[in-house]
């Protein structure tokens, strides 16, 4: 099971509804308009995960991480507040 995967389940489980998130688009909504989005990127030394938020195709990133429990953590932060 990919680490993409247990994060869905993980924020099945908390009720988290699929239309308010994009993850990779792979599970949630199928696009990431008007969506708390987190995308898994190559970076220059070490795969990066980048939360952002898009509207009226104009991507606003909120953060990057390097580590993907730190990135899942704070997703699902932002999505239960």
């Amino acid at each position: 099971m990919s680490q993409l995967e247990k994060l869905y389940f993980r924020m099945k489980a908390l009720g988290i509804p699929e239309e308010s998130y994009y993850l990779q688009g792979m599970y949630g909504s199928p696009t990431d308009e008007y969506k708390l989005a987190l995308v898994m990127r190559e970076g220059d030394n070490a795969t990066e995960y980048e939360m952002y938020f898009k509207e009226k195709d104009h991507k606003h990133v909120i953060q990057v991480f390097t580590d993907f429990d730190i990135a899942s953590n704070y997703f699902i932060e932002q999505l239960t507040e």
